[in-house]
């Protein structure tokens, strides 16, 4: 797969072996056939016209080749091409595309479909060769070719009717092979290209297709939401909805959207702070995988309840991410359920396709995009010219292995039998470009309006000159003051326990229990920061024994007989908060909980034994409770732990993680400098190390071209981390290093904490 003009493949595959669980990309399920199915009415009409169809009806007989030639200049015209050219997707040729328009038309017809060894697929994807027929452009000699919907129709129509096949002999089987959360894209292959190829076929032949669509539509309806990861359950609305414009049925498109609209509107799938809920929790990596979906929804339909969730979750991503002095950005992560990657790396922007998509339901997208410049405009519809060119250039049969055209057709090569795939193509799942195939019309007038208007909404909330303290529902507060802006967690987080059907991983499903986020400030840009690395389908990067390096705002800490118990670990924490025009004191409690990690006792394949990690209470008890005082100059924190002295502890701390940097992106640019003030020496500050410091009365960190100092009510026992925190993974080079204030206080002894502790400090900006 391709993600617009660079290939994040491997990135992008990690990701997926995350989202899909127990399933693997690719797998198949023993299914073999040697003719298409005719069990219903409509398969035998649809048989007897595909019969019918000749070579000749498959040869295109085109021999001018796509090129750039004098276009539109409707500014409208050019700026949907603009959108078209961010991607290669659709594909209709390269290594990862099949060859559509140069394989041999033979290919596209029954004899070589139907084969003794199996039903096989045809070298084309049929939606993305109708976008290709349909493209309106001087230099594409393909338009509207209509040999080349014949193509569309064979490949569209086989693939159907073995789906529908299959779906019928399997989606009874417990586990189902065939689910909509991991193949409800596939009705976008044979209902988007539908209206496109429509008038090739007989009016019989119509029906037929439609009733098809229509019957696979209402089983997958009857499947359900399998509730098991936001990004996959907001696939199967997408191929309904396409069934539903298709065959315009109101009575199937009024149900389709009752059946979607649960996605969009009840707590156990949205939540009304903004964002999809993930095993319980907040997933801003995964979140951009549901927002490539919803988007493609929203443009669709006209249904109020995806515009209004869509809203939503633009305006608190936007609230999550925070810019940096030197252009970047980053954000918070440490409260993801399965992915560390904060809001400026989710999963699935398509080079700011899926943003540009959204920018056109809600202007809370407006900043998350780039308005093109005027040269760049003139030269889109060229640029995506030379793309198709390309495409037609390179026919990649086996990865890494390409023939020429005239090797193409004369091997007649069919790609391979069919089967029920995760992946039903590489092009998955972003086979078209929903923001050009559903351009509405206008959007390059609004967005000039915008710009002439100098709205705010082209600029990060951060960066209005506004100053505000904003809720979302009890999750996060949100606040920019004059010298700084802080975002406070205080919602859920995820949860696992041993008898969930549903794939257990290895890592905690998000760290949260009541944190401060994050401490920015225009200088320095983000100096505290909760992060966190993730996890794969099988291995957790986030490791148990390095929890000390954890970046997270935290109380945590270690039993003598090797328990690790945090605040972090809190699924729900009870919030009080009390918000006014520019201060807010939010309050957090509960229970402190400990992380354990075991084997699979009942892996599916022995040879693969995966750790699976788990929430569970302690001997004794420890709770703990935090208060967030804001106001107009810094945020006030005050930690308290109670224990029943009923266990010893070795060691046991309130957290302040410092983020340094990007390594990879911020390359140049001094890590954070972290320092000491011992005593009330005021002004004089010593380089912090991994050795405790005793009587530290302040921490100052120094970062760009500003300061933030942390100052606590009382001297502290302070030191670092033993070493920094490096994300390796889908975040890779960001860096942190974390404060560890000692709240156990007893000389490196272990000891019992019988009684309350109390830590108070307040963050505020500072000059260099």
């Amino acid at each position: 797969m391709l993600i617009g003009k660079r290939c994040c493949f491997t990135a992008v595959l990690a990701t997926v072996l995350a989202l899909i669980g127990d399933v693997t990309h690719g797998q198949s399920v023993p299914y073999r056939r040697s003719t298409l199915p005719q069990d219903h009415d409509y398969q035998k009409v649809l048989y007897k016209f595909m019969v019918s169809v000749t070579e000749q009806d498959a040869t295109h007989g085109v021999t001018a080749k796509v090129e750039a030639q004098p276009c539109s200049q409707d500014p409208e015209y050019l700026y949907r091409n603009y959108l078209y050219s961010m991607t290669n997707q659709p594909l209709v040729g390269t290594k990862r595309g099949y060859p559509a328009v140069n394989s041999a038309a033979a290919c596209y017809t029954l004899p070589l479909i139907e084969q003794p060894s199996g039903v096989y697929y045809t070298p084309a994807w049929p939606e993305t060769l109708m976008s290709f027929i349909q493209w309106d452009y001087p230099g594409n000699p393909y338009r509207d070719n209509r040999a080349l919907k014949f193509r569309a129709f064979m490949s569209a129509a086989s693939n159907m009717m073995m789906f529908h096949d299959f779906a019928e002999q399997n989606d009874g089987k417990v586990p189902p092979p065939i689910r909509p959360d991991l193949h409800g894209y596939n009705p976008v292959f044979w209902a988007m290209p539908y209206p496109g190829f429509k008038d090739i076929l007989p009016p019989e032949v119509q029906r037929a297709y439609e009733t098809g669509l229509k019957q696979i539509g209402e089983r997958i309806m009857s499947w359900g939401i399998r509730r098991e990861g936001a990004g996959r359950d907001y696939i199967a609305p997408v191929g309904l909805i396409y069934i539903a414009r298709a065959i315009n049925d109101p009575d199937f498109t009024k149900r389709v959207a009752e059946h979607s609209r649960p996605l969009f509107t009840e707590p156990q799938y949205f939540h009304p702070a903004g964002y999809w809920d993930d095993r319980g929790g907040i997933d801003t990596g995964f979140s951009g995988t549901t927002n490539w979906f919803a988007a493609w929804t929203g443009l669709l339909t006209d249904w109020p309840f995806v515009t209004d969730s869509l809203s939503r979750v633009y305006r608190l991503r936007g609230h999550l991410l925070l810019p940096e002095p030197d252009g970047t950005a980053t954000g918070p992560s440490h409260f993801n359920s399965r992915l560390g990657s904060p809001v400026n790396v989710d999963q699935w922007q398509w080079n700011g396709v899926r943003d540009s998509a959204a920018a056109m339901i809600t202007d809370e997208a407006a900043h998350f995009i780039n308005t093109p410049t005027d040269e760049l405009l003139q030269r889109a519809p060229a640029a995506r010219a030379a793309a198709f060119a390309f495409h037609l250039q390179e026919n990649g049969v086996d990865m890494g292995k390409y023939l020429t055209t005239e090797e193409l057709q004369a091997a007649k090569k069919m790609p391979m039998p069919w089967e029920i795939r995760v992946w039903m193509s590489y092009n998955f799942p972003a086979s078209v470009n929903p923001a050009y195939e559903l351009y509405r019309q206008d959007t390059w007038a609004h967005r000039q309006a915008l710009e002439k208007s100098n709205s705010p909404l082209l600029k990060s909330p951060f960066l209005r000159g506004e100053h505000f303290i904003r809720a979302f529902e009890q999750d996060f507060v949100v606040t920019r003051q004059p010298g700084f802006a802080a975002i406070l967690h205080s919602g859920p987080i995820g949860t696992q326990h041993s008898d969930d059907k549903k794939t257990l991983f290895a890592g905690p499903l998000g760290l949260g229990g009541g944190q401060l986020s994050a401490f920015w400030t225009p200088q320095t840009g983000s100096v505290l920061l909760g992060l966190r690395m993730g996890m794969s389908n099988d291995k957790s990067f986030d490791r148990l024994d390095d929890w000390r390096t954890w970046p997270m705002h935290s109380v945590i800490g270690i039993t003598s007989a090797g328990k690790v118990f945090t605040s972090a670990r809190n699924p729900q924490p009870v919030v009080e908060s009390q918000l006014k025009a520019n201060s807010a004191t939010v309050s957090v409690n509960g229970p402190m909980m400990a992380m354990t990690v075991r084997k699979d006792p009942a892996p599916t394949d022995p040879a693969k034994v995966k750790d699976q990690m788990f929430d569970e209470p302690l001997a004794g008890r420890y709770d703990y409770a935090r208060t967030f005082q804001i106001d107009d100059r810094g945020v006030s924190v005050e930690s308290t732990v109670i224990g029943d002295g009923r266990e010893v502890l070795t060691e046991l701390y309130e957290v302040l993680p410092v983020y340094l940097r990007h390594a990879v992106t911020q390359s140049k640019a001094a890590p954070t400098a972290i320092e000491f003030q011992i005593g009330n020496d005021a002004g004089c500050w010593k380089p912090a190390t991994e050795e405790y410091s005793e009587q530290v009365s302040a921490v100052k960190l120094t970062r760009f071209d500003g300061a933030v100092v942390v100052t606590f009510a009382q001297p502290q026992r302070v030191k670092l981390s033993p070493s920094d925190w490096k994300d390796g993974w889908l975040n890779s080079g960001a860096m942190s290093r974390n404060v560890l204030l000692d709240l156990l206080d007893s000389g490196d002894k272990s000891a019992v904490l019988n009684g309350a502790k109390k830590i108070a400090y307040r963050i505020e900006p500072a000059a260099k």
